[in-house]
């Protein structure tokens, strides 16, 4: 039987690069379909009073809360992750590119977004 370090250094450790560059891409796509999705809406918004209201009712969705709270973690760790890169292009600590994943992108990462999801699950999704 493998030791389960073994198992870790020789399969899972060699991912987590390839893992951090893959979701790199994805938030990104997901923020830019967000950023579309958001000029679309203030264009209709831009209607007048009519359209203003009705964004506004569909806003108020307890479903569009939890897509907002969705963003927020899609945020938090497309910039933490961009941070990281940008530590390794600067080739400030690019032998602990992998701690550096799991410190910034992962263990702050989910501290910030708790930080910021509970209060607005809270007050938007769980008063409803």
């Amino acid at each position: 039987m493998i030791p389960p370090r073994i198992l870790v250094k020789t399969y899972l450790s060699p991912l987590i690069g390839m893992t951090a560059y893959f979701m790199q891409r994805v938030t990104g796509l997901l923020l830019l379909f967000y950023l579309l999705l958001h000029v679309h809406t203030v264009h209709e918004i831009s209607g007048g009073p009519v359209a203003f209201n009705h964004a506004m009712d569909a806003f108020s969705n307890p479903l569009f809360r939890l897509l907002e709270i969705g963003l927020l973690g899609i945020v938090i760790l497309h910039a933490l992750n961009g941070i990281r890169i940008m530590v390794i292009d600067f080739g400030v600590a690019t032998r602990h590119q992998k701690r550096l994943f799991w410190g910034l992108a992962v263990v702050i990462g989910t501290l910030i977004f708790i930080a910021g999801a509970l209060p607005l699950f809270m007050h938007s999704v769980w008063e409803r």
